[in-house]
């Protein structure tokens, strides 16, 4: 929706530039750094990948993918934005008024600043000129995600019939994970993304026989996130090597 304005507001060239931020500003905020403000930063970041440094994301979606409250998440953000991690654009719906869902910026930390040049510039001139090849290839690319999309949701089929039969619950898992990963699409492989998505469905059925679990979907939701947080700590990791 917002994909020309959060790309004007893109602070970060690439995806390493805006890790390398984040990792600086938890190094050097770590004691001023809440549990919630870090999980809120790593959400942020996670989701500002297609657009290096822009996140765009209501509070509730926020509550939900890191399992608080949201007014914890409201303090957490403001507490990024009184440390100069982040700063926030406040956006409105054009025509029925009101807030729409924030976008976050994630600003650069002081010495990573050659490498988090501001991206407007560059694009203004180049921004009518690729439109033509970019639309050739539309449909190749459609082509291929669709293959891909279907190859994955027969693997996530074949997942959860191993435990049990149920195809709403096996859309409900595929949606879950396709809503977690869209953002990370480019920053790690397809078939990371995917072993992840699946070791979190076999997670998920092998507690049931440890323990009720009323709701699976939600459960899965929890399952998939700390993975996916554990991968972009590896990510963070590998960056300090």
């Amino acid at each position: 929706m917002y994909t020309k304005e959060a790309s004007k507001m893109a602070s970060f060239r690439s995806v390493d530039g805006l890790n390398g931020a984040i990792r600086t500003h938890i190094y050097r905020n770590k004691s001023d750094l809440t549990p919630a403000a870090i999980e809120v930063l790593k959400v942020l970041s996670r989701h500002a990948v297609k657009t290096p440094g822009v996140a765009y994301l209501k509070l509730a979606t926020i509550a939900e993918l890191i399992g608080r409250h949201r007014v914890t998440v409201i303090r957490a953000i403001k507490r990024l934005i009184n440390l100069g991690i982040i700063r926030k654009e406040i956006k409105y719906r054009p025509v029925t008024g009101g807030n729409g869902a924030n976008m976050y910026v994630i600003l650069p930390a002081a010495d990573v600043t050659p490498s988090v040049l501001p991206r407007q510039e560059a694009e203004k001139p180049t921004e009518a000129k690729p439109e033509a090849p970019e639309r050739k290839d539309e449909a190749v690319i459609s082509q291929s995600k669709l293959k891909f999309l279907q190859n994955t949701y027969a693997a996530f089929k074949s997942a959860v019939n191993t435990f049990v039969s149920d195809r709403k619950l096996t859309s409900k898992l595929y949606g879950i994970y396709l809503a977690h990963t869209s953002y990370l699409k480019g920053v790690y492989t397809a078939d990371t993304l995917q072993e992840i998505g699946l070791e979190a469905v076999r997670q998920t059925f092998i507690a049931t026989k440890r323990k009720a679990i009323r709701n699976l979907a939600g459960y899965y939701n929890g399952v998939l996130d700390r993975m996916l947080d554990r991968l972009f700590d590896a990510r963070f990791e590998d960056l300090q090597a």
